[in-house]
């Protein structure tokens, strides 16, 4: 996957962190001072937004143009040095839902999303550019095991009731 790799997100994720601290060690030197904020926009060299923690956070941006969210929702947003979204953790508003997602490059699409639900339970995508995917999940009240060709059709399932 192009992009993103794991120290990547970890590097953004810990200097948002220290950003956070060093600006709440010097804003202050009152140890009991909170700071309480809607949201934190963290912006590289170029002026181009690569982290947003919100509540609630922005609608996406996708091929340079903001587009609605599925659904209000709170949390971190990664973006691209093109400013297009590229993942996320986030709580849905509405739902029940925490989300995990990482995005291509190009056309945004998904290509890893976790969906945690208390009532309706765990899920798992991998998904290729292409539209093939895996699935493993336990949405139906038993664990499944699901391969979807990129036409759509099913190759393989295991644990699925018929």
């Amino acid at each position: 996957m192009k992009g993103f790799n794991i120290n990547t997100i970890l590097s953004i994720t810990a200097l948002c962190l220290s950003a956070l601290s060093l600006f709440t060690t010097y804003s202050s030197r009152d140890s009991s001072r909170v700071l309480e904020a809607r949201g934190l926009v963290i912006r590289d060299a170029s002026g181009v937004s690569r982290v947003e923690i919100g509540a609630p956070v922005s609608d996406p941006m996708v091929r340079g143009e903001r587009g609605p969210r599925a659904a209000p929702a709170s949390g971190i947003i990664l973006n691209g040095p093109d400013g297009n979204e590229r993942g996320g953790y986030l709580a849905v508003d509405s739902g029940d839902e925490a989300l995990l997602t990482l995005d291509g490059a190009g056309d945004a699409n998904e290509v890893f999303k976790v969906v945690a639900n208390e009532a309706a339970g765990a899920s798992l995508f991998l998904i290729h550019q292409n539209g093939a995917a895996a699935m493993m999940t336990t949405y139906q009240g038993h664990p499944e095991l699901q391969f979807f060709e990129s036409d759509g059709s099913v190759s393989y399932a295991q644990g699925a009731k018929e």
